[in-house]
């Protein structure tokens, strides 16, 4: 596994399993791409909102006791009511939605304590966030083959529907659970309902009658000839009531059951597509809201409602799998949030943006306010030109160096034991060939040493984090000790990788290895930047791999140095590349020809 610690993921995608992510990836980079183009939520466009407060009853009986929802207590609220699809005409039928969002009761506080969607109808018509993928894609046809054998899907789609005179008049459902903690440590499953105040409104207030298998796509039924009434009468209703003296009210009831102890169980208590038996589970009113003062169309417009939003005691079921019941509540957050951001040209994390950028689905941010933040200035001096001197330097006394001191260093280490040789050959009987390997031997143990003194005269010792230009002396230094290295490499060195000897070179030009403890180098590019490079005592890197200590970032012409850590036991294959500030974990594996990216975690 392999984590970028600079682009941190959310834990809600870390905890999805590959399809599950696939599917959430997708469906988000969908509607992101419809919320970039209209500007507007993808469901439940438009609609009206109001504050007021929810005030708890004194007695609740059968319900433990609880830290929020707990008896007399009062909270600030906000009721946002809308429709659907229908976003041009409120005598469509289409599924009511009323979200609740309560506010803490601290004085001066706008912190929120739970967000709440809710919809009309008992049931939601997909149990997964998978089923929700495939219904948006296939046909009615392919829709109506499957209610065929899912009848309470059926029941669910066409249950939503209502067709009413005022958003006060209906009952709104959560379809999806809580977890609720309580003081005394027991834990629950529960749904929540808003009911009109107003007990003549019953459950069935506004149900609209089967008329087929399924009923069409809602934002496209038209209203009825002879209905006159405004396009927008259920926004104008809500508002004329809020403004009357008598406001609006609801009754907020929850419906709990404890919390199954199997698996199986747990997948049939979450079905939000089948309502929980209410003879087994009764609702139990909890409290009353009043809704006294309107929000703007702006503040409703602007209003964000996160699902995910939880606390101890009330808590998200999560989900790993997009087959798991879970799902669709824990998956959606996710849309939620991106489609929030974009929507109110907030700047999308890096962490979001790299999730859609690897779903199926490419998102076109060209245009979108939020994507101005993450886009470079176009009209910036380029900072790779270089001066005419630098030029010439470049063109000619830069080859000449990294080609002729290299070879003239060699030389000059080569002179003295070969010198050596030659009066041992003249002054005794010992025949060439028997001193030749002693000749090599020796001349590689120098050039090693004087490569490492090279390296701490031309370069000295670099910085994690220090950054140089890339035109610089330092580096016009570091490439001329690079041939250094290449050709120290080629005559003897690299013969000697996966050896003791090898560590302790890397330890003599400042690499942070433990060669005494176990260490395992086995090739030239685990030196590039040897002072970038700390190995633990059974660390080890296979041959060929590339351990890149230093990177040109773009920015002002810099070139940006940073430590590659592998910690006890950590493993980098042959042929692997890590970039600077990667560390390998206690035991961790970077596999053959792979690439861990700046910063990343390899476990």
């Amino acid at each position: 596994m392999v984590k970028n610690t600079t682009h941190l993921l959310d834990d809600r995608i870390e905890e999805m399993d590959r399809k599950y992510r696939k599917v959430v990836g997708n469906l988000a980079a969908n509607f992101a791409a419809a919320t970039i183009k209209v500007q507007a939520r993808y469901f439940h466009r438009i609609g009206t909102a109001g504050k007021g407060t929810l005030r708890l009853y004194e007695n609740i009986p059968g319900f433990p006791e609880h830290k929020i929802f707990s008896s007399g207590k009062c909270y600030p609220v906000i009721v946002r009511h809308s429709n659907c699809l229908s976003s041009d005409d409120d005598a469509r039928l289409d599924p009511r939605g009323a979200a609740l969002r309560i506010l803490s009761d601290e004085s001066k506080s706008s912190t929120s304590l739970l967000d709440l969607t809710l919809k009309t109808g008992r049931a939601f018509h997909a149990r997964t966030i998978g089923d929700f993928a495939t219904w948006l894609v296939c046909g009615a046809a392919a829709r109506e083959e499957h209610v065929k054998h899912a009848p309470h899907i059926r029941d669910a789609m066409w249950d939503s529907l209502r067709k009413t005179n005022s958003y006060a008049e209906l009952h709104y459902y959560s379809n999806i659970c809580r977890l609720f903690r309580f003081k005394d440590g027991s834990e629950m499953y529960v749904k929540f309902k808003l009911r009109p105040f107003d007990e003549q409104f019953n459950e069935d207030s506004g149900k609209v009658e089967r008329t087929g298998i399924l009923p069409p796509e809602t934002g496209a039924i038209p209203r009825d000839e002879n209905d006159k009434r405004p396009l927008l009468f259920l926004d104008d209703d809500f508002k004329s009531r809020v403004n009357s003296h008598e406001k609006v009210h609801y009754v907020l009831q929850l419906q709990f059951r404890q919390v199954p102890n199997d698996e199986v169980a747990c997948e049939i208590a979450l079905d939000c597509t089948k309502p929980w038996d209410e003879k087994e589970y009764p609702y139990v009113e909890v409290g009353e809201i009043t809704i006294d003062q309107l929000l703007t169309n702006e503040e409703s417009a602007k209003l964000e409602f996160n699902p995910f939003l939880k606390c101890n005691e009330v808590d998200v079921i999560r989900a790993t799998s997009c087959s798991q019941s879970a799902s669709l509540d824990h998956g959606r957050s996710i849309v939620y949030s991106i489609c929030q951001h974009l929507r109110n040209n907030k700047p999308l994390p890096e962490s979001w943006r790299k999730f859609l950028d690897q779903s199926d689905v490419k998102v076109n941010f060209t245009g979108c306010p939020m994507a101005k933040v993450m886009e470079k200035e176009d009209n910036q001096k380029l900072t790779l030109t270089r001066p005419w001197h630098q030029n010439l330097w470049m063109m000619s006394g830069q080859p000449l160096l990294q080609t002729a001191l290299p070879y003239f260093l060699m030389g000059m280490i080569v002179f003295a034991p070969l010198n050596v040789t030659m009066y041992i050959k003249e002054h005794n009987t010992l025949q060439l060939h028997w001193l030749l390997p002693m000749f090599w031997f020796s001349s590689g143990i120098l050039a090693g040493l004087a490569c490492a003194l090279a390296k701490w005269v031309l370069v000295g010792r670099k910085k994690e984090g220090e950054t140089v230009m890339i035109w610089s002396i330092g580096i016009y230094m570091d490439t001329i000790w690079q041939a250094i290295r290449t050709l120290v490499g080629e005559y003897f060195m690299e013969m000697t990788s996966g050896s003791v000897l090898f560590g302790l070179w890397m330890k003599l030009m400042g690499s942070d290895i433990s060669w005494d403890q176990g260490a395992y180098v086995d090739g030239m590019g685990a030196v590039l930047n040897p002072e970038m490079v700390s190995i633990e005592r059974y660390g080890s890197v296979g041959r060929e791999a590339l351990l890149f200590g230093h990177i040109y970032e773009g920015e002002d012409g810099k070139v940006k140095f940073g430590k590659i850590k592998i910690k006890e036991g950590g493993f980098v294959g042959s042929r692997a590349v890590a970039m600077p500030g990667v560390t390998v974990e206690n035991e961790g594996c970077l596999a053959a020809l792979s690439l861990a990216m700046k910063a990343e975690i390899v476990k």
